[in-house]
């Protein structure tokens, strides 16, 4: 039908009477299609024959380059499009005056906010009507002849999942910006969901969605998330693209979204992602500095999926699978009420699998430990190719002849009942656009190729990348493996494949992959390259002089931690070239790496690139979005002795300092006060105690308490004033519990009642048991026995699915005298239905048990964690879990614990058992033998 008539992408506000001329273009194109399919296309070309309009006009307006200014010219097109569309000439009196409504409205003074704002993202919602290109999953195909055709999706049955999810559309619909993530495994309908949470924006109109992925995901969010504008569906399929960038990448897309999510400027927004549960653990449960941006824009958006269908919605969906053969056909074979899964066709999936002749087996187990060792999803057929013979015996490599690997690439890749198959190649979308940052280093995580590949890339089916590390989570890759990543891996992703290496005690194949991501440029390699070989050689320099010649210095808290490794193995020269280049060339752009590197090369006696950094005016770049670390800046150059640029800072983070965050603010008033500027102080605490937002309970909390200890009781009395108490949201048992505690602690009784009078106890979400234990703690603090007792009757009855949490929860109940309620939760047997994949959680809730006295659960316990526990924790939490099994005298357990550390990537607290250290001191084969001695010339 030719180019739509779509002004999307110019640099204007698409006008309302360019929107009644998109909408006569599609009722024409619908016309035409049905009445006429013969008939003469519908063109822009023939609409300005037809019009007698130029056709560089219509084009111009089409895409938004230009806003109509001439009525005739209007009126044309429109009583054009109206004839096409059998609809009433656009050419009446309301016609005319949308058309003068429209002039008067484009003539009026323009909004005081920046232009890019105008430029409207993502496309109509109303338009999106193709799912597949949201990264819905494709469903089966059943053959069925005669049938009548099938829509794109099988008929959809809501679940509990589905009515969070809808409140939180609902309150984006409402006017307020709002962010959900679905939380489930592969295949479990995630994405579907949020496809069918689009309706009620769709039917109220206006919205529009946007879905970030050109050049790659993450690059495409951080250019474009500013111009995210009002009524916008933010599409995050896989958030963890975005969030768990390389980097600070991820971390910077996920201030862009504080940014958007908090800016009334630019509300509603609705923020729509999708996680698997590792990739939420990730992000929200790893050091603070890792991902505290993420950790903080994640916060409470998390909706778990369903895991099947019960009662009311079993009964829907066999009603529904009797108009479907599709959904008839999973309802009547899917195992374990999986219907998400076999729809997207997970049994034919596994059965390829599972009967794949010996060459495309070796493929696809090469891509699953390639995936869940830590390669992104776009696998090198190098790599695939160089891989695939350490799976297979000689006589199975003789079998495969010289066509092996291509013919098993085209087993894994037909298609499995309509959905791709195990290993598919992926076409890319387009190539990626250059990174304005340089190096290998910075390589993002999108699923697409990106500039680090060549060649072609395949992608391994999402169920399988699961089961794979499901069911060879303690299997270690033999050497061929790992040869193969060193030479074809993606750069970007070599460090942490070497850290995969090195957890399992491939020492060598660890040094051999830092050495290799260190040459691309990768600066935290440099550091794990030097520990390597320090450990092993503390004299040998060549380490020290590879990781400072080809470092890069773009990152300042990655080239301090480097700096810091140089001076650890006494590399004095190397400490000053690298610091050199870094005070000259490292960016400003993140207050928290820049004050760490001050510091660093203060303690390295680099008096001189000190200087050089400082005259680089870091307090005047400095961005002020994140609030704890312009303090550590202002700290830094206290402590420096730069007091101007602490004054220039100070008086920035004063006046410039948003306030819709007041935990935030609370952070920037500590720094002010810490470096002695009172002036500022006074300033930012007068702003935030008449304007904080008061939505935050926590940080409420916390800027209450930063006012007390400054003295500042005309401003808490300001901020009390304004009722925080009666505005506090109550769906956020933690944030209610550090209010409560706040308030009594400023004597603030009074709201402590108002706050208690709305009984957050009968109120308070029970998703999160350890959210939970704080609130019970919170009540009993200010002495609301009723309401403890209330709140700890109904948080025993919770889901007993988080260890951690339940672990918590016992502590709380036993220390407010809850013991009745200690005996209900034991009962329910924790020790036996609590999940094994957190092992810190698992430990956790051992030490719970012991303390309540509940021997037999620890018992339990203990032995099912010995057998099965996910072993993917720190080295202490897996040395504590050691030492618990001793504690009750389960030896065997002991031994049948250290067996498995290895392979579960905890070779040093194997090492730390029984004496091993020293006989694995140049780490182990993948035979589990002792590696025989090597050093930095065995390296290539």
């Amino acid at each position: 039908m030719g180019r739509p008539f779509r002004p999307d992408t110019g640099p204007h506000q698409t006008s309302a009477v360019l929107a009644e001329l998109a909408h006569l273009w599609d009722q024409a194109v619908r016309r035409a299609a049905a009445e006429r399919p013969k008939a003469k296309q519908i063109t822009q070309t023939r609409l300005a024959r037809e019009s007698e309009v130029a056709l560089q006009t219509i084009n111009d307006w089409a895409t938004g380059k230009r806003l109509p200014r001439d009525l005739d010219d209007l009126r044309k097109v429109g009583a054009t499009l109206a004839r096409w569309a059998g609809e009433e000439p656009a050419t009446g009196k309301a016609w005319s005056a949308l058309i003068r409504t429209d002039q008067r409205e484009r003539d009026a003074p323009a909004p005081d906010v920046p232009l890019t704002s105008d430029i409207a993202l993502g496309r109509p919602l109303e338009q999106v009507s193709d799912p597949f290109l949201l990264e819905v999953h494709r469903p089966i195909e059943v053959d069925a002849p005669h049938a009548e055709p099938l829509p794109v999706l099988p008929p959809y049955v809501p679940r509990e999942h589905d009515q969070r999810l809808a409140q939180v559309v609902a309150r984006a619909v409402g006017g307020h910006s709002a962010m959900a993530v679905l939380v489930g495994g592969s295949s479990t309908g995630k994405t579907r969901a949020c496809w069918e949470a689009l309706a009620p924006p769709r039917e109220v109109g206006g919205w529009r969605l946007w879905h970030p992925f050109d050049p790659t995901r993450p690059e495409a969010a951080l250019a474009e998330l500013p111009r995210v504008g009002p009524r916008t569906v933010v599409w995050l399929n896989e958030t963890q693209f975005y969030l768990d960038a390389p980097g600070n990448v991820g971390e910077r897309v996920a201030a862009a979204l504080r940014t958007l999510l908090t800016d009334l400027g630019r509300a509603p927004v609705l923020v729509l992602g999708t996680l698997w549960p590792r990739h939420w653990d990730t992000l929200t449960r790893s050091a603070a500095d890792a991902h505290a941006q993420a950790q903080v824009v994640l916060a409470g958006t998390d909706i778990a999926m369903s895991t099947g269908f019960t009662g009311d919605q079993e009964r829907a969906l066999r009603q529904a699978a009797s108009g479907d053969v599709r959904l008839a056909e999973a309802v009547a074979n899917a195992v374990d009420g999986e219907v998400t899964q076999y729809l997207a066709g997970v049994p034919e999936l596994l059965a390829r699998y599972h009967h794949a002749p010996p060459a495309a087996k070796a493929l696809i187990h090469a891509a699953m430990d390639a995936r869940r060792l830590g390669h992104r999803h776009a696998l090198p057929h190098a790599l695939l190719a160089a891989a695939a013979p350490a799976y297979l015996s000689d006589a199975e490599w003789d079998a495969a002849g010289e066509d092996g690997l291509e013919a098993a690439l085209a087993y894994t890749a037909a298609p499995c009942k309509g959905v791709p198959g195990p290993l598919t190649r992926i076409r890319p979308r387009s190539a990626p656009a250059p990174s304005r940052r340089s190096g290998p280093a910075v390589h993002t995580v999108g699923g697409q190729p990106t500039a680090g590949e060549s060649g072609p890339v395949y992608r391994l089916a999402d169920y399988l990348d699961q089961h794979g590390r499901r069911h060879r989570s303690e299997h270690i890759p033999l050497g061929g493996f790992w040869a193969a990543v060193a030479t074809a891996a993606h750069p970007g992703d070599l460090l942490i494949l070497g850290y995969a290496a090195h957890n399992r005690g491939l020492l060598r194949d660890a040094a051999q992959l830092y050495k290799h991501a260190t040459g691309h440029g990768d600066t935290r390699a440099a550091l794990s390259l030097i520990q390597a070989l320090h450990d092993l050689y503390p004299a040998d320099p060549r380490p020290a002089e590879w990781a400072a010649e080809h470092a890069t210095v773009e990152y300042p808290d990655v080239v301090a931690e480097l700096l810091e490794g140089l001076q650890d193995v006494g590399a004095r020269e190397q400490v000053s070239v690298l610091a050199t280049r870094a005070a000259e060339h490292t960016a400003l752009d993140d207050p928290y790496a820049v004050a760490r590197l001050l510091v660093c090369l203060r303690e390295a006696g680099a008096h001189e690139q000190v200087s050089v950094l400082l005259a680089r005016d870091p307090a005047r770049h400095a961005p002020l979005d994140h609030a704890f670390a312009v303090a550590q800046l202002l700290g830094s150059l206290r402590d420096l002795g730069a007091h101007e640029q602490v004054s220039v800072l100070a008086t920035r983070a004063a006046e410039h300092t948003a306030l819709d965050d007041p935990y935030a603010v609370a952070g920037v008033l500590d720094g002010l006060r810490a470096v002695g500027a009172r002036e500022q102080v006074s300033v930012l605490d007068t702003r935030a105690a008449e304007h904080t937002a008061l939505d935050d309970p926590s940080g409420v909390a916390r800027l209450l308490g930063s006012l007390r200890e400054a003295g500042a009781h005309e401003q808490v009395s300001v901020l009390l004033a304004r009722d925080p108490a009666g505005h506090a949201p109550l769906d956020d048992p933690y944030a209610v519990a550090e209010l409560l505690g706040s308030l009594r602690e400023v004597g603030a009784h009074e709201q402590v009642s108002v706050l208690l009078a709305r009984d957050p106890a009968r109120h308070a979400p029970l998703d999160d048991p350890y959210a939970v234990t704080e609130l019970l703690d919170g009540l009993w603090a200010v002495g609301a026995r009723e309401q403890v007792s209330v709140l700890a009757t109904r948080a025993t009855e919770h889901a007993l699915n988080d260890p951690y949490a339940v672990a918590r929860l016992l502590g709380s109940l036993w220390e407010v005298g809850a013991h009745e309620q200690v005996s209900v939760l034991l009962a329910r047997d924790p020790a036996r239905h609590a999940p094994l994949d957190d092992l810190y959680a698992v430990t956790e809730l051992l030490d719970g048990l012991w303390a309540v006295g509940a021997r037999e659960q620890v018992s339990v316990l203990a032995t099912r964690a010995a057998q099965h526990a996910g072993l993917y924790g720190s080295y202490a939490v897996a040395q504590q879990l050691a030492e618990r099994l001793r504690e009750t005298g389960a030896h065997e357990q002991v031994s049948m614990l250290i067996e498995r550390l290895p392979a579960a990537g905890l070779f040093y607290v194997f090492c730390n058992q029984e004496g091993n250290a020293t006989r694995f001191r140049f780490g182990r084969g993948s035979d589990g033998q002792p590696a025989q001695s090597w050093d930095w010339d065995d390296l290539s």
